[in-house]
């Protein structure tokens, strides 16, 4: 087994040489930006699988490396990857919303995957459940050598849902959770 870690956004994901931050917030004179955060979980996770003997391929491992979201998915395939997983996070105009969800391109494939990655990580965090649901627009998850699964983590937008997810033991724990659903993929 060899791991896709897709840290969403960046450097080029949208336009070359455009910096895409992915959904952002602001609190007080901070500014969060999705691309930062998902970054910061992304290279905990590829840490974790590192520690773990895991084998693992990271689609951006900064904020400055050029990623286009097309190239992703055939990227990881390219490096030998067997399953992928994408770390985004959601925004909305209601702050008080809030949830997990766990995406999906294939009903056979892929939604196993994205179901295990649900309550796993519902387990962890807390939050509240949204579900999986399929979408086949989403070009990180036309991975085809095997099961992939975009994770939207928690609303940016909401100030627990964020406050939680920058917390270094929570984005531990949440990486942790990931791996382990990889463990007994």
């Amino acid at each position: 087994m060899k791991i896709a870690i897709d840290a969403g956004h960046g450097m080029g994901n949208a336009r070359r040489g455009v910096f895409d931050p992915g959904a952002t917030a602001k609190a007080g004179a901070q500014d969060f930006t999705e691309a930062d955060i998902v970054l910061r979980y992304a290279l905990a996770l590829g840490k974790l699988c590192e520690q773990s003997r895991f084998e693992f391929f990271m689609t951006r491992g900064s904020s400055t490396e050029p990623a286009p979201v097309g190239g992703r998915a055939a990227r990881a395939g390219a490096a030998g990857c067997t399953h992928f997983v994408s770390i985004h996070l959601n925004s909305s105009a209601k702050p008080r919303a809030n949830d997990l969800e766990v995406l999906y391109r294939d009903e056979k494939k892929d939604r196993p995957l994205a179901a295990a990655l649900q309550q796993a990580l519902l387990k962890v965090t807390g939050f509240r459940d949204r579900g999986n649901d399929r979408r086949t627009d989403l070009a990180v998850l036309k991975f085809e050598q095997g099961p992939a699964a975009l994770i939207e983590l928690g609303f940016i937008s909401n100030r627990g849902d964020r406050e939680f997810l920058l917390a270094e033991g929570n984005r531990d724990r949440v990486c942790s959770a990931i791996l382990q659903v990889f463990a007994v993929a």
